[in-house]
């Protein structure tokens, strides 16, 4: 049986840890990220910037005429600059936007135009947010953008019924974009202490126990009647 995955962000946190576990379980993976250490027979890496939209019309997409399983990751996110809206950068608005919704976007977008017509099981997973379901103050184009995402896996459920899509909730995961937080100045973001809080009271869940949860998703989507999932449920 052969299994292929396509994931963004491969170079490190969530997207590193999954990529690990599927090539140990037989996946052909595809990486899409700014940097790569990873060597497998199995993963091949291609360089690129999310955020650079216009780069995106001509990203590698592998011929799979003969897999029994496709998977798009949209994996990558940047929570950006943390700061209200009257004081954000315009490029940076710009770039977080398009990392966290247009790029998933116009991925999903290939990733059906390229398979639709094959035998292969489609299957795209957003790794979403809980800031998708509530405003955070300073986290404002995190906020948006994810909750963008979770109505781009309802569009896509709405109108294919080939392809399966899926918005996942990770929780609060140790990984960079957590470090950033705790480090923001706290005239910028108000509720810096809770996050402190999670980091020092031993909160935050491990990438590769997310990733874990996630590739249990892939293997068992059968048991999921809801398209939107939090891993803090199991």
């Amino acid at each position: 049986m052969s299994k292929v995955a396509l994931i963004t962000g491969t170079s490190k946190g969530i997207g590193l840890s999954l990529t690990k576990i599927l090539l140990k379980n037989n996946f052909t993976v595809y990486g899409y990220s700014r940097s790569n250490k990873l060597k497998n027979p199995n993963f091949y890496f291609n360089k690129i910037n999310l955020s650079e939209i216009h780069k995106l019309e001509n990203i590698f997409f592998p011929k799979l005429e003969f897999a029994d399983d496709i998977f798009l990751i949209n994996n990558a996110g940047d929570i950006g600059e943390i700061n209200k809206y009257g004081n954000k950068n315009l490029n940076n608005i710009i770039d977080e936007i398009n990392i966290n919704l247009s790029a998933p976007t116009i991925l999903s977008n290939r990733f059906i135009k390229e398979y639709d017509s094959l035998k292969s099981r489609l299957t795209i997973l957003n790794i979403s947010s809980g800031a998708a379901l509530r405003p955070i103050e300073s986290w404002g184009t995190y906020c948006q953008s994810k909750a963008g995402l979770d109505m781009l896996t309802k569009i896509i459920n709405e109108e294919n019924d080939k392809v399966e899509a899926y918005s996942i909730y990770p929780g609060i995961v140790n990984t960079e974009m957590q470090e950033k937080i705790r480090n923001t100045r706290l005239e910028k973001f108000a509720l810096r202490q809770k996050f402190v809080n999670y980091y020092e009271n031993n909160e935050l869940s491990a990438p590769n126990i997310v990733a874990r949860k996630i590739y249990y998703i892939m293997s068992n989507s059968s048991k999921f009647s809801n398209n939107l999932i939090s891993l803090r449920d199991f």
